[in-house]
């Protein structure tokens, strides 16, 4: 199978430093493999992130419902969406995309920009209309302008493809190529949307949780592990973990870092980033400084 030159193809790279690669590079495809069966964090981006699956499956989580994304579908994944992946052996293509650069040149064009903007919400493009507008082509034509060593021709580029696949986004909406999810629960919508907003409270619990759902505690863990495949504590971990990490990669002290995210218990949180992440969060510093030159 056919590889291309990318800016980066680390597969452990975190949303921090693709943020901070998208910075620089405003367009960045990767190709990712997979071989064992795993979960992802709960996180989000602040970039536009769209994966094409290539073979195999995944599983996905987003806001009380489930999508499950096959071989030749593309997930759309709006800068913010708090999701949480589940995969089988795999290959897919990523593309990310700096925000900020994308909306600049669809207002560029005043009378593109008139018409519907950016996917707002999760989406999945069935594979019969991806394919038939080319979209892998367009992906590996992105990936090989990153080797284009002259940055105002090479952003051009980047401008033209993207402004194509906006125009194929919206035609396929019309065409109603869209995949719908494959269950959802408004109890977990309701919950998770509330943990989005409060989960930087260190009074945040599963009981408290269930108080304002009202509904038992038992309920709603039992409602929240069938639909999101995890409990509501662990979720709520992890939530609170991806802004520690962001408030890190910013610069901020670790212990503030922990007692502004929730967390009450510093040596717990130590405990906790190495369980999940492998390293203590000073090696994580570490790392993005290196990664960062």
């Amino acid at each position: 199978m056919q590889t291309y030159m990318m800016p980066y193809t680390d597969q452990n790279i975190t949303p921090e430093l693709a943020n901070r690669r998208l910075a620089l590079d405003k367009v960045v495809v990767g190709w990712y493999s997979n071989r064992q069966v795993h979960q992802s964090v709960t996180h989000s981006h602040p970039y536009h992130e769209y994966i094409l699956m290539i073979s195999g499956k995944a599983l996905y989580h987003v806001d009380g419902s489930r999508y499950e994304l096959h071989p030749g579908e593309m997930m759309l994944i709006p800068p913010g969406t708090v999701h949480t992946g589940f995969y089988d052996t795999y290959d897919r293509l990523l593309l990310q995309v700096d925000d900020l650069f994308w909306r600049d040149t669809l207002r560029a064009l005043p009378d593109f920009a008139a018409q519907p903007g950016l996917p707002d919400r999760l989406m999945i493009l069935h594979e019969g209309p991806v394919h038939k507008w080319g979209v892998r082509s367009l992906i590996n034509r992105a990936a090989v302008a990153a080797g284009i060593p002259d940055t105002a021709e090479k952003e051009l580029m980047y401008r033209c493809l993207l402004v194509e696949l906006t125009m194929i986004i919206r035609q396929i909406i019309v065409e109603d190529g869209m995949g719908r999810p494959s269950a959802t629960s408004p109890l977990v919508a309701h919950v998770t949307t509330y943990m989005h907003q409060h989960y930087r409270e260190p009074d945040l619990t599963v009981a408290s949780l269930a108080r304002y759902a009202y509904v038992s505690r038992e309920h709603l863990s039992r409602v929240f592990r069938e639909y999101t495949m995890q409990s509501v504590s662990s979720y709520l971990t992890e939530l609170r973990m991806q802004s520690c990490r962001r408030d890190i990669a910013d610069g901020k002290r670790i212990l503030d870092a922990c007692l502004e995210n929730g967390f009450s218990n510093y040596s717990s949180f130590l405990k906790t980033f190495h369980k999940m992440y492998g390293i203590t969060p000073q090696e994580y510093r570490a790392q993005l400084r290196t990664a960062m030159g």
